[in-house]
């Protein structure tokens, strides 16, 4: 019979479980407070002057983080006129998925991202100009006009390096690019990176943040796409 399929094996492998339960963390190995810091300086900023990994990178770390989304949600965004808007005076910014797109819960009908601006110009204390440079939306325009000098596509992120610079960017590249932020941040803080980091943590960092300040949990629920509380408890 098939190894597997011994009952002594079968036993043997039945009490390695018990014994040994797989690990699931269910806390994100790295500070958000370390990464938000980092992206106040170099080499995240000068957002208009820094090279265009950084600026992609910072976007889309940025996207993660305030609009609770899923890497699949963040790839099916586009740059389309009907798709992308942006308010008077840059205060807020409106992305929409592209068109027959189905999210992971099709529970209602998607929902455009909506991205509000962090301490926008003029600044009337220091402080709210460290806070701008981790606007999502003052990156979101950087990153646009930037990518728009090579762009081959109308999805949102696009690849930023030979060869397939200019054409979508995949959910794995996404996953590696957020992933590719936080070890940055930390490394431009002298401090080591963190193991194990997942794109998918910036959900749940970002959710419990959110809690933490007192957010209803069913606004959180709907911005990060969850069918009822008991998937975020």
């Amino acid at each position: 019979m098939p190894v597997g399929k011994d009952p002594l094996v079968v036993r043997f492998l039945c009490s390695v479980l018990r014994l040994r339960p797989p690990a699931r963390p269910h806390i994100p190995t790295w500070d958000l407070a370390v990464v938000l810091e980092a992206l106040c300086r170099p080499p995240f900023k000068p957002i208009e002057e820094i090279p265009v990994r950084f600026l992609t990178i910072k976007t889309a770390l940025l996207l993660a983080l305030t609009s609770l989304k899923r890497v699949g949600d963040l790839q099916a965004l586009s740059v389309a006129p009907s798709h992308l808007e942006f308010a008077p005076g840059m205060t807020k910014a409106f992305l929409y998925p592209r068109l027959g797109y189905v999210p992971k819960v099709p529970t209602h009908t998607p929902q455009p991202v909506v991205l509000q601006a962090f301490c926008p110009p003029p600044f009337r204390e220091p402080d709210q100009q460290k806070q701008n440079c981790m606007c999502p939306v003052r990156a979101l325009d950087a990153y646009v006009h930037r990518a728009a000098l090579w762009r081959k596509t109308d999805q949102l992120f696009v690849c930023y390096a030979p060869p397939k610079k200019g054409y979508p960017a995949t959910k794995q590249t996404l996953s590696r690019w957020i992933v590719d932020a936080i070890s940055t941040a930390y490394e431009s803080s002298d401090l080591p990176s963190p193991l194990g980091v997942k794109a998918h943590s910036t959900r749940a960092m970002a959710a419990s943040k959110a809690l933490m300040a007192v957010v209803p949990i069913q606004d959180i629920c709907n911005a990060a796409g969850w069918s009822t509380p008991l998937t975020f408890v």
